[in-house]
């Protein structure tokens, strides 16, 4: 929306709302940022909802980016229009640990086709969008998310666990992936990080605090196999990250201490916990090998 119509409406909402002078937004605003905020979306996408499509389930978002994501939604529907078939919300953004600070905001939109003239069309909202903390959006077709279960388990399931359609239908209803592609997936993904590690490692001479980057961007990418391989057991684990290390701990007879540690650590010294963070990385990659060998065996 741009931002003309969007003060216009503000100014409209504020005198079908207040209905007599002297009652301002703007010094709601200055008491009250939240309560200005909600307001605003309230005015916007309830009383001016057929501004926009059939918005779903803003109000399961973060309020702090709400209007972040009306925008942007706006923007989809302006450049697609019916050949928009979903736009779902997932990860942290629509789950309880989402931190504006540290959190992306992660968008998947379903289009009947895709072609390099139709990603064209998002182009200029998704550069403003990008500046907002929303991620490049994943572009999807329905016939791709049929084909692909089998090839990217554990990112589709995982986007079904956590999504929330904002517009259109449920793209994401009645996905199932089988155990065996799931488990062939968690042990590509975590031999892979093995590599990677160890490359990483030998051709970089990482600093330490170089090297405490890398593995907490290890770990933090490991958190989706670690719940995929909980999955192989149970229909539904659980999906808070220390939940999902004491459950593989309990099931899988393994000391998963280290990535726990790495959870934990919220500084940048060179170190996880109170260990040299060269001398942590031995420790975890072995016990990222030990897990690779039990799904290998599953």
């Amino acid at each position: 929306m741009g931002a003309p119509l969007y003060a216009s409406l503000l100014k409209r909402g504020e005198k079908k709302r207040n209905g007599h002078k002297g009652v301002s937004i703007a010094r709601e605003l200055k008491y009250n940022k939240n309560r200005f905020r909600e307001h605003c979306l309230f005015l916007v996408y309830d009383q001016y909802r057929e501004v926009f499509m059939d918005i779903k389930n803003l109000e399961k978002l973060p309020v702090k980016i709400q209007n972040v994501v009306v925008s942007f939604l706006n923007e989809l529907e302006s450049a697609y229009g019916e050949d928009l078939v979903s736009v779902f919300a997932y990860g942290s953004a629509s789950r309880a640990d989402y931190n504006a600070k540290t959190s992306d905001i992660n968008i998947a939109v379903v289009l009947k086709d895709i072609s390099l003239e139709t990603l064209k069309k998002a182009v200029k909202g998704i550069r403003i969008a990008v500046k907002r903390k929303i991620a490049v959006p994943l572009f999807l077709t329905p016939e791709y998310i049929k084909k692909s279960l089998d090839t990217f388990p554990i990112e589709f399931i995982t986007m079904k666990d956590s999504r929330c359609v904002l517009l259109g239908e449920d793209s994401l209803k009645g996905v199932e992936v089988e155990k065996e592609d799931l488990r062939r997936e968690c042990e590509y993904q975590l031999k892979g990080k093995l590599i990677m590690v160890r490359q990483a490692y030998l051709e970089q001479v990482l600093t330490k605090k170089n090297l405490e980057l890398l593995i907490k961007k290890t770990f933090k990418s490991l958190m989706p196999v670690f719940q995929g391989v909980l999955r192989m057991k149970f229909a539904n684990p659980p999906s808070g990250k220390l939940e999902i290390l004491t459950k593989l701990a309990k099931e899988f007879d393994i000391d998963m201490t280290s990535f726990i540690e790495v959870l934990r650590d919220k500084k940048t010294d060179g170190k996880i916990g109170d260990q040299d963070a060269e001398n942590f990385l031995n420790d975890f990659l072995m016990k990222l090998r030990q897990l690779t060998e039990i799904v290998d065996t599953m």
